[in-house]
């Protein structure tokens, strides 16, 4: 390995603010803010969600605000913008005028909408399927 082109890989702690969880591990993330455990100092990475908090692992959901998050959106819109342009006027809805339909899409509803045909079919009288039983014994005699 090279010397001087690798970042820096140290013991850091990373805290889950939902569930209060904090575990030290190691990193090439640095942070400012520092916490003492057992006697030794760590940089302190603080997460929204981890293994101990996500509802994959937990099995169970947990609904956690982090510091307003639609608060913190409007103030940075309303800054970008600016405070005169609050809301957006709703825009008035057109009515469309409908398409006329091809010929081969208003024969395809034609047939669908059309009744279903009944084909009547020949049913024999009790008289007629008498004959044919005592001729159907007659030759197999």
């Amino acid at each position: 390995m090279k010397d001087g082109i690798h970042p820096k890989y140290n013991e850091v702690v990373i805290k889950d603010i939902s569930s209060d969880f904090q575990m030290i591990t190691r990193s090439t993330k640095s942070a400012k803010e520092r916490i003492t455990i057992e006697g030794k100092e760590y940089p302190l990475i603080v997460v929204e969600v981890s293994s101990a908090s996500h509802p994959y692992y937990t099995g169970k959901q947990i609904l956690v605000d982090s510091a307003g998050r639609i608060d913190r959106f409007k103030t940075r819109y309303t800054e970008v913008v600016g405070a005169k342009r609050k809301t957006r006027d709703v825009a008035p809805v057109q009515a469309v005028a409908a398409k006329p339909l091809s010929k081969t899409k208003q024969k395809l509803l034609a047939k669908a909408s059309a009744p279903a045909r009944v084909v009547a079919a020949a049913v024999p009288d009790v008289e007629d399927v008498a004959d044919i039983a005592d001729a159907s014994d007659a030759s197999a005699e």
